[in-house]
């Protein structure tokens, strides 16, 4: 059998996994509220919220072809990265004046699930070896994005602003984008794992 934990790679597209999953909870947990607490209405935060969510549907088609065309996905894992962290500064600096734009970047850096996904096909050489990369990297993934929703909470909640929350956020998607560009490697876990 594939021992997944040896590999670099495996743990790479796990944590990957785990911080754009967290990403997203917290985007569809928290973003119409701040939006709200900078003075848009309940309806509008709510159209933004819908914006943020529809992104995914045209680009989740989109991203896995060209994902599958290139070598190294590390550059689709940066351009991603860099429209979430564009997208938390704007939340930071002019929440209510630039909303719609942050909700577009925001609805484009929520769609590193479906390059993980590719990702996940693309690091196995194997029907077997995808199979337990999956397992491996969707339940480690998802264990390490149970907290961030929680955490933004009690960063709001301590805080009284929006500050703390949204510096997390960011702090969060760095090391996503360089867990991402590892992940993205020309490399097979079977090949990793025999070592």
């Amino acid at each position: 059998t594939l021992r997944i934990t040896r590999s670099r790679t495996a743990w790479a597209l796990a944590v990957f996994f785990g911080l754009q999953a967290t990403a997203a909870y917290i985007t569809m947990g928290w973003m119409a509220q701040i939006f709200r607490d900078a003075g848009v209405s309940a309806g509008t935060a709510g159209l933004l919220l819908a914006v943020t969510m529809v992104m995914g549907v045209p680009l989740a088609f989109v991203i896995p072809r060209v994902a599958t065309r290139l070598p190294h996905q590390g550059p689709i894992v940066i351009a991603l990265g860099a429209c979430g962290l564009a997208g938390y500064a704007g939340l930071y600096l002019a929440p209510a004046a630039g909303a719609w734009a942050w909700a577009v970047l925001l609805g484009v850096s929520n769609c590193a699930f479906p390059l993980a996904l590719t990702m996940v096909g693309m690091r196995a050489r194997t029907g077997a070896g995808v199979a337990q990369l999956s397992a491996f990297a969707q339940s480690t993934g998802y264990l390490i994005s149970i907290p961030g929703p929680l955490l933004v909470g009690v960063l709001y909640q301590h805080s009284g602003g929006w500050g703390l929350p949204i510096a997390l956020m960011v702090g969060l998607m760095i090391p996503q984008m360089a867990v991402g560009v590892l992940a993205g490697r020309d490399r097979t876990v079977e090949d990793e794992a025999a070592r």
